[in-house]
């Protein structure tokens, strides 16, 4: 009786294993992988549900339990307001991602198109996309975002185009890099002398080989969008009171740190984990897909 053959795509002794299958078993096996799959889960868990099992209103004021301390009336204790934390964690964990994932996905979006264009083209079109994303990047993303708000006003709009326009020339640069690799291929060539024209070259042949990567880079930028939206909500600039994000709660939370620190702790907590998590759930994904690094391994 022939043995069965050792290989990835047959764990369980000759049944085919899909690639999602494949990847879910390998991302879940790996302590980081996992790690940043349960803190997304987690807040994907707070984003829908959290409201709904919130005993009390992000705004509601209980001045009688102000600057209180974890306890099983509030349980992660109470502001200088007597607002309860955990509602304010959870409305803020709804204003992080609300503002942070569709301004990384914009920017993703037009930094896939500018790429796409300046690469393919090239010529002076890309030259001046270059000089375009060259200026923008000589800028920390910060200190952008905070140059833009001062001029536009603080709002919540305003911190999102702040942020897309910091991220898209990084988009745009890898993207270009790759357009430049995949459009000396054998494929791209045999499209041409068929008369493929340019949208079909670049969205139908060239597109797909560049967004599996851009899709994986979007995962580790969005912890860094919302650090962005943080820091400019804690300068001011972001969100703006009574409304509830966690730049807001740790800039109040300072005023009174001496008398309670929670209202800095608990926010401080969640930034870091979910940092940590996305960013661990995007190098780990890029690991298991990357086929550089995925040569280097069997080698």
């Amino acid at each position: 009786m022939a043995e069965t053959l050792s290989n990835p795509s047959f764990p369980d002794g000759g049944r085919k294993t899909s690639e999602p299958e494949y990847l879910f078993r390998e991302l879940t096996g790996r302590p980081a992988g996992l790690f940043g799959l349960i803190v997304i889960l987690f807040i994907g868990f707070i984003i829908l549900f959290g409201p709904m099992v919130s005993p009390y209103s992000y705004s509601k004021q209980d001045i009688k339990h102000r600057l209180e301390g974890p306890s099983t009336t509030h349980l992660l204790g109470t502001d200088h307001l007597g607002r309860d934390l955990a509602a304010r964690l959870i409305y803020g964990t709804q204003v992080a991602l609300g503002t942070a994932f569709p301004a990384v996905v914009i920017a993703l979006v037009l930094g896939l198109i500018l790429g796409l264009v300046a690469g393919y083209l090239g010529g002076w079109i890309d030259n001046i996309l270059l000089i375009i994303f060259d200026t923008i990047q000589s800028f920390p993303a910060i200190i952008l975002a905070l140059a833009l708000l001062s001029i536009l006003g603080p709002s919540t709009n305003n911190v999102i185009l702040a942020i897309v326009v910091a991220f898209t020339p990084g988009y745009a640069r890898i993207t270009r890099a790759q357009v430049l690799a995949i459009k000396t291929n054998l494929f791209i060539e045999v499209e041409k002398s068929l008369g493929a024209n340019l949208f079909r070259i670049l969205f139908i042949h060239i597109l797909p080989n560049t967004l599996p990567s851009m899709l994986i880079l979007l995962a580790m930028d969005l912890p860094y969008g919302i650090t962005v939206e943080t820091g400019l909500s804690f300068l001011g600039l972001g969100v703006q009171p009574p409304l509830a994000s966690w730049g807001v709660i740790l800039s109040d939370g300072f005023a009174k740190i001496r008398i309670s620190p929670w209202a800095v702790i608990w926010p401080s907590v969640m930034l870091m984990i979910t940092t940590l998590g996305f960013t661990l759930f995007g190098e780990t994904v890029r690991d298991l897909t990357d086929p550089k690094l995925i040569g280097s391994r069997k080698a």
